[in-house]
């Protein structure tokens, strides 16, 4: 019978690894020495995509593995707006 802290052992396994191999630059911030991780909102769900929100959900879980603070910045569609204004 597997007890409930080697399940949340496998969950948290889990996470890290999808983490990693989906959001490998965010990873590699949220492993740094500093306290605080900046991300732009559009990173996540700028079209208001399901799995992204839970993508960003568990950025978030993996980001506290960590003990970081994480700081949203930016206007929802706002890099796409900036990146078709630089393309014009």
């Amino acid at each position: 019978m597997v007890d409930m802290r080697d399940e949340l052992v496998q969950k948290e396994t889990t996470l890290i690894a999808e983490i990693e191999r989906l959001l490998p630059d965010f990873a590699r911030s949220c492993r740094g020495s500093e306290d605080v991780v900046i991300i732009h909102q559009d990173s996540f769900a700028a079209d208001y995509q399901e799995e992204e929100y839970t993508l960003f959900g568990k950025a978030m879980k993996f980001a506290g593995i960590y003990g970081k603070e994480i700081r949203v910045i930016g206007k929802n569609r706002e890099t796409l707006t900036t990146k078709a204004a630089l393309v014009q």
